[in-house]
C-alpha cells in the first residue's frame, strides 16, 4: 500500500515563506527607525540652529536701536560736517 503525504513538503514551503516575510518586515523596520532617527537628529541641529539665529537677530536688532539714538545721530552729524536748516528748500515737480 502507497502512503500519500502532500501536507510534507507544503509545511516547509510555508515556513520559508513567513521566515522570508519576517526578515523582510524587520529589514524595513530597521530602515524606517534609522530613517526616523536621521530625521530627529536633523530638526534638532536645525532648532539649535534657529535658537542661535534668532539670539544674534535680537543682537543685532538691539545695536541697530542703540545707534539710533538721537545723542549718536547728533555725533554722526558734527563727524560728516552736516548742518541743519532751518527752512529747507524742496524740489517739486509739479
Amino acid at each position: 500500500m502507497t502512503i500519500i503525504q502532500p501536507q510534507k513538503n507544503k509545511n516547509k514551503t510555508g515556513l520559508f515563506l513567513l521566515m522570508i516575510i519576517i526578515f523582510l518586515a524587520a529589514g524595513f523596520y530597521i530602515y524606517e527607525y534609522n530613517r526616523l532617527v536621521g530625521l530627529k537628529y536633523q530638526v534638532q541641529v536645525l532648532e539649535k540652529n534657529l535658537t542661535e539665529a534668532q539670539a544674534a537677530n535680537a543682537d543685532f536688532k538691539s545695536q541697530f536701536y542703540q545707534l539710533q539714538t538721537a545723542n549718536n545721530l547728533e555725533n554722526l552729524v558734527k563727524e560728516k560736517g552736516l548742518v541743519k536748516e532751518a527752512q529747507p528748500l524742496y524740489i517739486s515737480s509739479l
